[in-house]
């Protein structure tokens, strides 16, 4: 065994809930369900806001939602406006991506506290009107669902991720009775999750109000971070001598997404899409999206809203201030192959990360791959060699549902919460992405 040498540990994990489409969550804005996830994550680090220097976060239906996202998030969250932030867009793998690029930062020296994770509100996905900005002289324009095209169109080869992977998986000859039981028990494992309270160390409760749109109801607003410099900054700090005008000068209160006080309020606390009376009589009533194909909306995961962050940090540093490292980020590999067979690649990425650290598939004790359809969960899993019962045990998107920026964080998390609960050991996070991507985490607690 050859484990890469990374110093990046995890100091905490939130998540909120995800929900339907339109459903509770649907109020709120992709940053502000970033936002939520975040002061989550460091409130439960017991970190002073001002340790974070950086913040990066996956978002993919990034149309309508304003400039870098993540730096919203920074903003609503109540860190300093000298923490910097940067979106990231890998698809499906965009929130995984976001840690890989804070372990990056944290064992390049560049950074020593790092927040990231995912965000999507595929709810509040807008609709564009091309051409519209030179004018129509004659004949209809089209209306264009971002949250299709952007998020779940394959460009190469015109049709939408789901129609493409029902051929993929006639292709392969997967039935439809497989895909129906795998997703059976990835609701029954989620619903039996929810009700053991294994997700109490991911998610975080959201308190949607019912009359301040777009806001959430808590008991107290954050604690803000206060502006830190570099130490070498120029003759006598003349670079940083400078105070904005009133106009220009953020009045958090009323920019945050965060309101207090007794006001009406719907609370969120479990997964708005897992069915506990989920049945195979039932999956199977629902027609397949593709003709004669085997995938349905109930092998397949919903679309979605929610978030996800992790505060990462320098080992030393945090050893050095007394924080507890929940597992450490060990190592990252990516693979890519054929556009359409994303059903292969998360096992291409899995196989190319054992391989670079001298594993074998039975060192790992934790195996999360993500359900972006049954098919392939269970295509990667026979790829690499495992049982389906040996992957995702607390359920996954196809029951959860798949908030794509949020997912690759959520996942993240997931391994880590189950190698707590086992007391330790190597799991693996591993996720497809729209293009004919696959990613995937090595994590050790």
């Amino acid at each position: 065994m050859t484990l890469q040498n990374s110093k990046t540990v995890v100091l905490s994990m939130a998540r909120t809930p995800f929900g339907k489409l339109g459903g509770a969550l649907a109020p709120l804005s992709a940053t502000s369900l970033g936002a939520v996830a975040l002061t989550a994550a460091i409130d439960r680090a017991k970190l002073d806001p001002s340790e974070i220097e950086h913040a990066i976060f996956g978002e993919v239906v990034q149309a309508g939602v304003g400039q870098n996202p993540a730096r919203q998030v920074v903003f609503k969250s109540g860190l300093a406006k000298t923490v910097t932030a940067e979106t990231v867009n890998k698809v499906c793998a965009s929130g995984l991506l976001a840690v890989v690029n804070a372990m990056r930062s944290i064992n390049a020296g560049a950074n020593r506290v790092v927040a990231a994770g995912g965000m999507e509100s595929m709810s509040n996905a807008p609709y564009l009107l091309r051409d519209a900005r030179w004018g129509y002289r004659f004949g209809d324009g089209t209306l264009v669902d971002a949250m299709i095209y952007d998020g779940l169109w394959d460009q190469y080869f015109p049709m939408t991720m789901a129609a493409q992977g029902s051929k993929v998986a006639t292709e392969l000859g997967l039935t439809r009775e497989e895909q129906d039981r795998f997703a059976l028990e990835s609701h029954h494992r989620a619903a039996r999750a929810h009700d053991a309270g294994h997700f109490a160390d991911e998610i975080v409760p959201v308190k949607v109000a019912s009359k301040a749109k777009g806001k959430v109801v808590v008991d107290r607003l954050p604690e803000r971070g206060s502006v830190r410099v570099p130490a070498a900054v120029g003759a006598a700090g003349q670079l940083w001598e400078h105070e904005p005008s009133p106009e220009f000068t953020l009045q958090y209160e009323s920019y945050a997404p965060f309101v207090t006080g007794d006001m009406p309020h719907v609370v969120v606390d479990r997964d708005e899409a897992v069915r506990a009376d989920a049945s195979l009589e039932a999956l199977g009533k629902l027609k397949p999206i593709e003709r004669d194909g085997t995938i349905t909306a109930g092998n397949a995961p919903g679309v979605n809203d929610g978030a996800g962050a992790l505060i990462l940090a320098d080992a030393e540093y945090a050893a050095r201030e007394g924080r507890e490292a929940l597992a450490t980020i060990v190592d990252h590999a990516t693979a890519a192959w054929d556009s359409p067979y994303i059903c292969l690649t998360p096992a291409m990425a899995a196989q190319k990360l054992l391989d670079r650290n001298g594993l074998q598939r039975s060192d790992i004790a934790v195996w999360e791959i993500n359900e972006a359809f049954s098919a392939v969960a269970i295509t990667s899993a026979r790829r690499i060699g495992l049982d389906e019962s040996a992957i995702n045990q607390f359920g996954g998107a196809v029951a959860m549902g798949h908030p794509i920026g949020a997912s690759g964080a959520r996942i993240i998390a997931t391994v880590i919460n189950q190698l707590r609960k086992r007391g330790g050991g190597l799991g693996v996070a591993s996720i497809c992405s729209g293009g004919g991507q696959g990613d995937a985490l090595l994590i050790a607690v």
